[in-house]
């Protein structure tokens, strides 16, 4: 089938490390700053990434040098990158926003996404480009499908298997497609179940999930310059447990619609339009009795997220210059509602949530001769927020959502239509210095609004509060980055550092009221600064050696404490071999203990780190051999010394009374087999 690609656009100037096998498909990471224009532009050449079968975006994305996650249970990995994560990093499912229906993020949009049924994964790390929405501070994350390419027969598939045992999870797996040139049509379906696992101590993690996901794409071309796309998906999660929440999802779905026309001119500086429209439509919900054992009180949150969207961009080269222009709009409404088992509502949550977003931007890309590129761009954003049901009112003692904000200090008028105008841009400017060394320097500005529930959530029981911020300014994130980047005979290598100074950081606070928790939403002053290294060398014409350190530091200015669930230092090593048809690699992951923390319910302080968390070191290993008929065979054991440990930006397991976060898996073999035709 289509072979799988990841792109990593990160700090790095030209490109660095990349090699290694996803599944059993060749997964090419190309870790690129999308200069092409440098001439002897740096090769990628290799680095590790987890090659075991990944239950969603989120896992892959986890195993990438520099990207962390938190875990919640089996599946839901909410990536961070570069200490931040939520709506700080864009991430579009082929060209659509999904928003989670989730208030305690139990579906992020990665969730949401099969690795297996895109084409192309690509990472940008840092604010890079204006084009793919408002904010993305941390970073942008594209989920991507190509139009299929046909041989003679004119249609091409895959058929998949894979079996971890730990968990006894398996996947079976289909996409095939049919078509010419002209015209296609391609249908994917992936089928997963999993029991909890076990981690290293051999205590079983609730963790358990099924899932069900099925798309059916087509293509026409209506000219020899004009194309049309259309897609539409449903992703499909039950009995989903978690371990690290007071509740489990009984059902999550997901209903994605999309439509792309894509213009070439022949004449004329513009060279190319793309229109995209989506929309998705996510129904969630959540409770505390069907899937575990009850508790006095029997409570579940239905909610929905429904989002829609538009993207026109515009390609153009004019005075030397390759543009890109171009506007967009997104629009989400969130609902949830806290309810007794007999569905009688005690709070609304989100109360009619809606953010809508519109927004210009333009940036452009000059060679300056054969060793100078240049590139910036500029963007700007206008938002309106309002919270539709902030007056209606449930529960005992009877209160709206607007009486629940100003119980936390909120004005009366909180929750009706609020405007935003955001500007953000970014420079940067890449030199290449000789033959082996490259140096590139970004300066950036992004600014991300509050979403949904940092601005309008509303729980109030006896047990605790959770309370949203409809005042809290939009974080404003000034950036610069710094790259270098070497190609020597022997080894190639990339070294990052980078700042980022953020303006009314929105921090998520844990305080105490009366005999009861609260969490608060508040603006503060806050830094975020890290460093990243990545080296390749080359034994021999089989053998690579790989290595990347990623280190992070984030920091509330305004209380002089750290910022919580920051990733701790990270070393990871792998050595791979590849001759003919057989792969094989073993990787050595060693991340330090992680003291730098803000405890929840400490004064003055974000509060959403769960302990000091231990350092560990874990050994994975992979072996793939590519028959000629197609049939392909990979198998591997992850966590091969069965290590206990947990990650530390995860969140704390409610269900064992222990104050640790959610474990993660013990030693699990598994294998895969894959046919293609």
């Amino acid at each position: 089938m289509i072979k799988t690609t990841l792109s990593l656009a990160v700090a790095a100037a030209i490109s660095a490390p990349a090699f290694a096998g996803h599944d059993d498909k060749p997964l090419v990471i190309e870790i690129t700053s999308g200069l092409p224009q440098v001439e002897n532009t740096l090769q990628s050449e290799t680095a590790a990434v987890q090659a075991s079968p990944t239950t969603d975006g989120g896992e892959l994305l986890q195993s990438l040098s520099g990207v962390s996650g938190i875990r919640m249970g089996g599946r839901s990995i909410d990536p961070v990158i570069r200490g931040q994560s939520q709506t700080q990093l864009n991430i579009l499912l082929d060209g659509a926003y999904v928003h989670g229906g989730c208030p305690n993020r139990m579906d992020p949009p990665t969730s949401y996404s099969n690795v297996d049924s895109y084409d192309s994964v690509t990472v940008i790390k840092g604010n890079r480009t204006v084009v793919y929405g408002g904010g993305g501070s941390g970073g942008t994350v594209l989920f991507e499908r190509d139009w299929p390419q046909f041989d003679d027969k004119g249609y091409s598939g895959e058929l998949s298997a894979s079996y971890q045992g730990n968990s006894d999870r398996y996947e079976l797996g289909a996409d095939v497609a049919a078509g010419s040139d002209q015209g296609y049509i391609r249908i994917i379906g992936h089928k997963t179940e999993a029991d909890n696992y076990q981690d290293g101590d051999g205590n079983e993690v609730r963790s358990s999930f099924e899932s069900l996901s099925k798309s059916l794409l087509v293509g026409y071309r209506l000219t020899d310059l004009t194309t049309i796309e259309a897609s539409y998906e449903k992703q499909e999660e039950d009995d989903v447990l978690f371990a690290g929440a007071g509740m489990d999802s009984p059902y999550a779905d997901a209903d994605t619609s999309r439509l792309k026309l894509t213009h070439e001119f022949e004449q004329g500086a513009l060279q190319q339009m793309q229109l995209e429209l989506y929309k998705s439509d996510v129904k969630h919900n959540m409770d505390n009795y069907s899937l575990r054992p009850s508790g006095m009180m029997k409570m579940q949150a239905p909610s929905t997220s429904d989002t829609e969207g538009l993207r026109l961009i515009f390609d153009a080269r004019a005075a030397d210059i390759d543009w890109t222009f171009g506007a967009d709009i997104q629009n989400n409404e969130r609902n949830a509602e806290l309810q007794n088992a007999a569905g009688v509502v005690q709070r609304i949550m989100w109360p009619g949530a809606e953010i809508k977003q519109t927004g210009v931007f333009a940036e452009g890309e000059k060679a300056l001769g054969a060793d100078d590129i240049v590139k910036g761009g500029l963007r700007y954003d206008l938002i309106k927020a309002e919270a539709t049901r902030r007056d209606e009112t449930a529960g005992m003692p009877v209160l709206s959502s607007a009486d629940i904000w100003q119980l936390a200090g909120a004005p009366a008028d909180a929750g009706e239509q609020r405007t935003e105008h955001n500007v953000g841009g970014f420079a940067s400017w890449t030199h290449r210095l000789n033959d082996q060394y490259t140096v590139e320097s970004t300066l950036s500005r992004s600014v991300r609004t509050a979403d949904a529930t940092e601005r309008y959530m509303a729980r109030y029981t006896m047990t605790g509060d959770w309370i949203g911020n409809p005042e809290l300014a939009p974080e404003k994130h000034h950036q610069l980055e710094v790259s270098l980047q070497g190609n020597l005979d022997s080894v190639s290598w990339s070294a990052t550092g980078w700042y980022n100074r953020v303006n009314d950081y929105i921090l998520r606070e844990t305080v105490t009221a009366g005999m009861k928790n609260r969490d608060l939403y508040r603006n503060v002053e806050a830094e975020l600064y890290g460093a990243e290294l990545e080296a390749a060398y080359p034994l021999n014409a089989n053998w690579q050696l790989g290595s990347s350190l990623a280190w992070t530091v984030g920091n509330n200015l305004d209380d002089d404490t750290p910022l919580s669930r920051i990733a701790p230092l990270e070393l990871n090593s792998a050595l791979d071999y590849q001759k003919d048809r057989l792969q094989m690699g073993v990787e050595w992951q060693l991340v330090a203990s992680q003291k730098d923390i803000c405890l929840s319910g400490a004064a003055n302080c974000g509060g959403q780190d769960v302990r000091k968390t231990p350092g560990y070191g874990i050994v994975n290993m992979h072996a793939q051999y590519e028959f000629e008929s197609g049939l392909s065979l990979i198998a591997g054991v992850d966590n091969l010394m069965d290590k206990a440990y947990t990650v530390h930006e995860s969140r704390g397991d409610v269900t064992t009374g222990t104050s640790y976060q959610v474990t993660e898996p013990g030693r699990s073999a598994w294998i895969r087999v894959t046919q293609s035709f």
